[in-house]
């Protein structure tokens, strides 16, 4: 019997060793760091690791757990194996030297870690590994005269990444891709990146520290979130020459930074970056910040960047695709075509310089500022009959920047910008005879003084017409047309006078400033005229008192009925009452200038009237086949309008009248016709008269929008009819 059961406890016990012995070896596979001492031993002796000798090191399996060496003047062989770390770092290398590790797959988890981290580690080489999923693929912290070349770095946030005193590292030839953050961020100072391939990653290599070299890469279709290509914030002395960088959202942006040591950019080609090419993205810097070697070897779709500092009457090519003037004097720029830039032209400490002609187009962007033309700290320019635009309202026109002052604009074109001028801490400029259309905002002007604002032809649709957040500016004569607001103004002490604030659809003027006059100025046809706040603090002058007068305001006749002429000033003697801290004094009978107002008649159908008498009380009769309206201004004073009807609205034989005196055509009044409309010029001594103006055919009953409807719903009974009276069939 026991002959029998011993063998049957030997057998027991050997399964239970067995077993025991594979959960052992299983547990080192799922959670124990591996260590290479620096004795050479390897820890566990259980790991995927062969040592052939002192100095290589071969994977003969996958190894799941961090990799800790603790020896210098080795090689480690991944062998084509992966390690696959659930925690900690891959691979970590502290205060060692002549590591080499290659021919591997890193692959960790949840990116929390890094893949490959050298710290205080020089002279080690990185070679033929791929590295996935890790916070940083490859960390050089503290670290010099590392080698990182023929990696495969994808799906990290950062690739590859230097930080703290790494110096004199070589990154070369790369593959990194599709990485969230950068796929090289270089800290540190001399380091090489060259022969890279980078693609699809948020950076593609951020230049910090200095003096580095960039050389040679492909930095392509890097376009996660803000997509840029190089960026350089380093502080000085960098190499960036020879470079393809394409298909990015931004291509190569410039940062001067605190510290200043000139970069040289050569050679580099810029082009087809879908958003924009090139641009510098700090203005608040001295001037020596400026002083970056870039010359016109480096392109952006073709076309040289020419960046002049120091140069004095000359003129830029014909040729430029980026201009910069760092310092300059006497230059002109003019008849260029720049776009898709972050400034389509920058003068930095540059003055009496003339831009003009040059047709300026998508540039500048809301997330880094820029623009179409950038000044800073820039006076005495002239910026004449320029077009500045964008197509999708993605950047600034012009911005005025940091004591940029008696700069004359004139007569250039605005359209479509995010925000059309901005003047920011920039006195004594003339901003006159622009015209502003279509952009999201229009005229900002943030702590800068003393400008005059004149003449300008402002169109909306955009949030506002002009934001007044300074003192002492002069806004004059401007029409303001279809804004959510007309003048938007914070501050005190500015004059408004003599501007047409007209058919903003939510508020002519928002008045939060207090000291400021506002005299004839016309009011016309806004949603609300005056929003301002009623409070003792917010009083502001509406009048220029007895005779010049104050404001035109259409509505006044229904707000003030039983009001008459003052005198015969052409001034109304009854106040118009904004609130008990702000009141015009002395309102308008007419507008201080003759202004066009369209009024629906019928069917989307609009009269256009050109005068220089208040309008009001404007109706279209069908039946009557006749539209009337009064006219009035001062007494005695000469009167016109200039009345377009359309020829489908009314036609045949007119007659005219004035207060129901008919008028002889030739002598009161001509008549004309340009193909779609009949054109009337009255003329008439001012005091209060009806205008009469009476055809014999007009627009039928119902108008033309609803007779589709209409006869849809008659051939609807006409059908239900004919159904109800068909005869039975047997």
């Amino acid at each position: 019997m026991l002959k029998k059961i011993l063998p049957e406890t030997l057998l027991m016990l050997l399964l239970i060793s067995t077993a025991t012995l594979l959960f052992n070896i299983q547990q080192v596979k799922a959670g124990d760091t591996i260590y290479i001492h620096a004795d050479g031993s390897i820890d566990p002796i259980t790991a995927n690791i062969t040592r052939t000798d002192d100095v290589t090191y071969t994977f003969n399996g996958t190894n799941y757990d961090s990799l800790v060496i603790e020896r210098s003047n080795i090689i480690v062989d991944g062998a084509g194996y992966a390690l696959q770390a659930k925690s900690g770092n891959g691979i970590d290398i502290s205060s060692q030297s002549n590591v080499t590790i290659t021919n591997m797959t890193i692959a960790m988890y949840g990116l929390s870690y890094y893949g490959i981290r050298l710290y205080y580690s020089s002279y080690n080489t990185i070679s033929n590994c791929s590295i996935h999923y890790a916070s940083t693929g490859i960390s050089i912290e503290h670290s010099s005269y590392n080698n990182i070349c023929g990696n495969n770095i994808t799906g990290n946030n950062i690739a590859i990444g230097l930080s703290g005193d790494s110096n004199y590292n070589l990154i070369h030839e790369n593959k990194l891709t599709s990485n969230n953050d950068y796929g090289i961020s270089l800290g540190g100072s001399y380091n090489s990146a060259y022969w890279n391939n980078i693609t699809d990653n948020e950076i593609g290599i951020s230049v910090g520290g200095h003096s580095h070299n960039i050389y040679g890469n492909n930095v392509t279709r890097n376009t996660r979130q803000n997509g840029e290509g190089i960026v350089i914030v380093s502080y000085g002395n960098s190499n960036v020459s020879g470079n393809f960088i394409a298909e990015n959202r931004y291509g190569i942006f410039l940062r001067p930074s605190t510290i200043y040591g000139p970069n040289i950019l050569k050679d580099n080609v810029i082009t087809n970056n879908t958003h924009l090419n090139f641009g510098i993205t700090n203005y608040n810097a001295e001037l020596a910040k400026y002083y970056d070697d870039i010359d016109s070897s480096n392109t952006v779709n073709g076309k040289p960047i020419y960046y002049w500092a120091v140069r004095e009457d000359d003129t830029l090519p014909l040729d430029a695709g980026f201009v910069a003037l760092i310092n300059c004097k006497n230059i002109t720029i003019q008849n260029l075509t720049l776009k898709n830039n972050l400034e389509g032209m920058l003068l930095a400490y540059s003055h009496n310089c003339t831009i003009s002609g040059n047709n300026i187009t998508d540039n500048g962007d809301i997330l880094f500022g820029g623009g179409g033309i950038v000044l800073y700290r820039s006076s005495n320019n002239l910026i004449h009959k320029n077009n500045v635009a964008t197509n999708h309202w993605t950047g600034n026109g012009i911005v005025l920047d940091t004591y940029s002052s008696n700069n004359a604009l004139s007569e250039n074109n605005l359209t479509k910008n995010d925000l059309g001028v901005w003047f920011y801490w920039s006195n004594y400029n003339d901003f006159s005879m622009n015209s502003m259309e279509n952009n999201l905002k229009g005229v900002l002007l943030d702590y800068s003084t003393n400008n005059t604002i004149y003449h300008n032809n402002m169109i909306g649709p955009s949030d506002y017409a002009i934001r007044i957040n300074a003192r002492f500016n002069n806004i004059s004569a401007n029409n303001m047309v279809y804004h959510k607001c007309g003048i938007e103004l914070t501050w005190d002490n500015n004059i408004i006078v003599g501007n047409n604030i007209m058919e903003n659809y939510e508020t002519g003027v928002v008045l939060m400033g207090k000291n400021n006059l506002f005299f004839h100025n016309n009011l016309i046809d806004n949603a609300q005229h005056i929003s301002v706040t009623s409070s003792p603090s917010i009083v502001n002058s509406w009048d220029n008192g007895y005779p010049p007068g104050g404001n035109y305001w259409t509505g006044y006749e229904d707000k003030y009925p039983n009001a008459t002429e003052l005198d015969n000033s052409g001034l109304w003697n009854t106040s118009y009452v904004i609130n008990e801290y702000n009141i015009d004094h002395f309102p308008l009978m007419a507008p201080t200038e003759p202004i066009t107002r369209k009024f629906p008649a019928y069917d989307n159908l609009k009269v256009e009237i050109c005068s220089n008498s208040s309008l009001s009380a404007f109706q279209f009769n069908v039946t009557d086949k006749k539209l009337c309206f009064n006219v009035t201004g001062p007494a005695g004073t000469n009167g016109f309008c200039n009345v377009s009807i359309p020829e489908n609205l009314l036609w045949g034989d007119f007659s005219l009248f004035i207060n129901g005196i008919p008028l002889v055509e030739g002598v009161n009044y001509t008549k004309t016709y340009d193909g779609t409309r009949y054109i009337f010029y009255l003329v008439y001594t001012h005091s209060e008269h009806i205008v009469e103006i009476v055809g014999t055919e007009a627009i039928h009953e119902f108008p033309s929008a609803i007779i589709l409807p209409l006869l849809m719903v008659l051939t609807m009974f006409a059908v239900i009819f004919r159904k109800r009276k068909a005869p039975r069939k047997l």
